[in-house]
């Protein structure tokens, strides 16, 4: 197509005017494009920053939540432990609870004719016993005896003296010992 222009020459635009008008029309576009992109990108920024406080605040209310939790289970571990002690001091006390039958059982199979105990004390597993014999024979007899009981550790004379009753001559005696709550078969397994 042909264009005729009939404007005379002098109103006819000039070929820099129309260039400018055409470059600031194309500036006028860019920069619509470009506040048009600026205001997407700063309403995008806008959605994740608020996504993402109220990600934020999940997160505290979440980690309050475990806060809570995690107390309770320390509390709770802290319960535990301190049954886990009590049961273990109950099943000590349950395993000994026939040491002290037994001890005197096997002391009362240990004492041979002609020895007679007079006193007995036993503090923290340590033993004394006080007795007479008519000879120190019978004395050795008995330590001997008790020496060979799984109960009994390491037997030993404290005191032995001759003494009279009832105008009889007698040997006083005291002997002590270790009292071993497991046994001699314990240790040497």
């Amino acid at each position: 197509m042909v264009r005729i222009n009939l404007l005379p020459r002098e109103e006819k635009p000039s070929k820099s005017a129309q260039l400018w008008g055409r470059i600031f029309m194309w500036s006028l576009i860019a920069a619509v494009i470009v506040m048009v992109v600026g205001l997407g990108l700063h309403f995008m920024r806008s959605r994740e920053i608020s996504t993402l406080k109220y990600d934020v605040e999940q997160t505290r209310v979440e980690q309050d939540k475990y806060r809570r939790e995690a107390a309770m289970v320390t509390e709770l571990t802290e319960k535990r432990r301190l049954i886990a002690q009590r049961i273990g001091v109950i099943e000590g006390l349950d395993r000994d609870r026939y040491l002290r039958v037994q001890f005197l059982e096997d002391v009362a199979r240990s004492v041979p004719e002609y020895v007679w105990l007079e006193s007995f004390s036993e503090v923290s597993g340590n033993v004394s016993m006080r007795g007479n014999a008519f000879s120190n024979l019978a004395i050795s007899r008995f330590m001997d005896s008790l020496e060979a009981k799984a109960s009994v550790d390491s037997v030993y004379l404290r005191v032995i003296r001759r003494d009279q009753v009832d105008d009889t001559p007698v040997l006083n005696f005291e002997v002590g010992y270790q009292l071993t709550p497991n046994g001699k078969e314990a240790e040497s397994s």
